[in-house]
């Protein structure tokens, strides 16, 4: 599994996680892109749990069960593995 902090977007959604707002589809494809070795537009979104706390994301066949977790008030962590 990959972990990794990606500054503006751990910030984006570092206040999402933390909030009732919705996080986008493109933002989601952002963040999973790092994780997968696909680009947003190769990647399809499903799945999506709670304001942006875990989903899926699909690539080449392949699909990721991808997740977020605040680790304060203005940053996340983000991490995708093979979903089984």
């Amino acid at each position: 599994m990959t972990s990794r902090s990606l500054p503006l977007i751990t910030a984006i959604l570092g206040a999402l996680l933390g909030t009732t707002a919705c996080v986008s589809t493109d933002t989601l494809k952002l963040i999973s892109a790092g994780h997968t070795g696909c680009t947003p537009d190769q990647l399809t979104i499903s799945n999506v749990q709670g304001p942006g706390s875990m989903w899926n994301a699909t690539c080449k066949g392949k699909t990721y069960l991808c997740s977020g977790v605040a680790t304060g008030k203005s940053s996340a962590e983000f991490s995708c593995a093979l979903a089984q």
